[in-house]
């Protein structure tokens, strides 16, 4: 397909699946240790000049507590909350809109990879408080990016994927057209909406 794509997480095990999912379609993948990875970002920055585009922005942002104590036992360390979620969530917004120009030069998809244990309707984390607010602000900065950005034709995939490995795969999901035709009524398309989905494509409760 010899598509740009940009990997930001590949210390997770997901990403790094996703980015070796995409080579083995043929596209150009660069990578990003982390969301954080200043250094590295520096790198792909320099190698995009040559281009002038990027076709997909994906990011797996899920760093934990260093100090994690379960919630409610009064003991939370909240510094050490912070910094989770100054890490996940600061460093993810600085790269979206670091790329900006250059996605909308290209294919102008976001994605992120997520977990549906931060969901904040059915959440299921009982102990790293600071992870699950960090992811449950991304799932928001996700919804708020695209109310910004979907009028320009900017299309989102928020992927939970199933934690024993069924269904479809991260980079499977971020690949995927939903439906969409401008001649239509915009509530039938699907790409008109953000939703979070996991890896049997059912929706996931924000």
């Amino acid at each position: 397909m010899n598509e740009i794509v940009l990997i930001a997480g590949i210390k997770y095990k997901k990403a790094a699946e996703t980015a070796e999912f995409f080579r083995e379609q043929g596209d150009t993948v660069y990578t990003l240790t982390c969301a954080d990875d200043k250094a590295g970002l520096e790198t792909v920055l320099k190698e995009l000049e040559t281009t002038g585009k990027l076709d997909y922005l994906i990011i797996q942002a899920e760093e934990r507590g260093q100090n994690v104590k379960p919630i409610g036992s009064g003991e939370l360390d909240y510094q050490d909350i912070a910094k989770t979620y100054d890490t996940n969530v600061g460093a993810t917004f600085e790269l979206v809109e670091t790329m900006l120009p250059l996605l909308r030069a290209g294919k102008k998809r976001i994605g992120l990879i997520t977990s549906a244990s931060a969901s904040v309707r059915c959440v299921s984390e009982t102990e790293d408080f600071g992870y699950a607010m960090a992811q449950a602000s991304l799932h928001m900065m996700w919804k708020q990016y695209f109310n910004k950005l979907r009028p320009e034709g900017f299309t989102f995939r928020c992927f939970c994927p199933n934690a024993d490995g069924s269904g479809i795969s991260a980079g499977g999901y971020m690949q995927m057209d939903f439906c969409y035709d401008p001649g239509e009524p915009y509530t039938h398309s699907e790409e008109n909406f953000i939703v979070m989905r996991d890896g049997w494509f059912r929706e996931i409760p924000w």
